[in-house]
């Protein structure tokens, strides 16, 4: 038999329990939390940001799973008949449309042929940097003064470019770009190539999509929704915003893109929520010889095939 310890022996080893406790659950920890995210998408989108984008990522959902339930079956679509329609709108300009329509689960119901084709943003690159500076508002991040908040209107309302480059120029547009793709999950949008060019910046109808399905729930959606409601008939520049969505249903937030002539090439977008919640996306690329009128009759047959046909 072993000698009795003595006491300072017998400290010695509970501190080495205590230590070895204390280690373990240090180290057992992450392993839980990343079995606990492990397949959800939101964690592991999480996993690596801020605090303030952690909170943009977990309220990035649609409205209709935060609310609870069980969704119900997705409604019956003859998706074939509404993408024949979609491709005859096209035919009329010589484009082709990359479109995509959501339910209010964040179901697909109808994607298009090109929906994954990258396209220029124009100005639809406004909604995901005025969105990224009403989040870091709600947090605290950022103090945004009535000026601002009247340049991020008007970013939305009307379009307005100069709006847009004075809060691409003051906020690191391109980091709140890239910081608006980890929040909501994007993969196929990125900046610009040419420092400033806003209106370079890249996406797809699949991800302007899935970021207003989960927009409405995120920070700042609401203030964001109300000015997408109350698009201005015409832009800051004159441009006639009256096409594509504009104007489809009641209640529709919708923001409009236009944009001549990168690469001799033309392109028109329509892209919102209706007030059913369906999301609709609609972005059109042409050749620079097609003119607007021609690209407008392709975006308004375009919305008119998916809004009907989806409903």
């Amino acid at each position: 038999m072993a000698p009795p310890a003595s006491r300072s022996t017998r400290r010695r080893v509970a501190f080495l329990v205590l230590a070895g406790l204390l280690l373990s659950a240090l180290l057992v920890r992450p392993v839980l939390n990343w079995a606990r995210s492990a397949g959800d998408p939101v964690a592991v989108a999480a996993a690596g940001q801020s605090a303030a984008d952690r909170t943009v990522v977990a309220d990035a959902v649609p409205r209709a799973l935060r609310e609870g339930g069980e969704p119900p079956p997705p409604r019956a679509v003859d998706a074939g008949a509404v993408l024949a329609q979609l491709d005859g709108a096209a035919a009329q300009s010589r484009s082709w449309v990359g479109a995509v329509v959501l339910d209010e689960w964040g179901r697909t119901l109808v994607a298009s042929a090109d929906a994954e084709r990258t396209v220029p943003t124009a100005s639809l690159v406004k909604l995901l940097v005025v969105q990224q500076l009403l989040a870091r508002s709600a947090d605290g991040t950022v103090a945004l003064d009535e000026r601002t908040r009247q340049l991020m209107e008007r970013a939305v309302t009307v379009s307005g470019d100069e709006a847009m480059s004075a809060l691409w120029s003051r906020y690191d547009g391109e980091a709140l770009l890239r910081n608006a793709v980890a929040a909501f999950g994007l993969t196929a949008t990125a900046p610009p190539e040419r420092p400033g060019q806003w209106g370079e910046a890249t996406t797809t109808a699949t991800d302007l999509a899935r970021f207003l399905s989960r927009m409405d729930t995120a920070p700042g959606a609401e203030t964001l929704l109300g000015w997408m409601r109350s698009v201005a008939p015409t832009a800051g520049d004159g441009f006639d915003q009256r096409f594509g969505l504009f104007g489809a249903a009641p209640g529709v937030a919708v923001k409009q893109g236009w944009m001549c002539c990168i690469d001799g090439r033309r392109q028109l977008h329509s892209a919102g929520v209706l007030a059913d919640g369906r999301v609709v996306v609609v972005l059109g690329d042409a050749s620079s010889s097609t003119g607007w009128p021609a690209f407008r009759r392709t975006l308004d047959s375009a919305t008119a095939a998916l809004v009907a046909g989806t409903a």
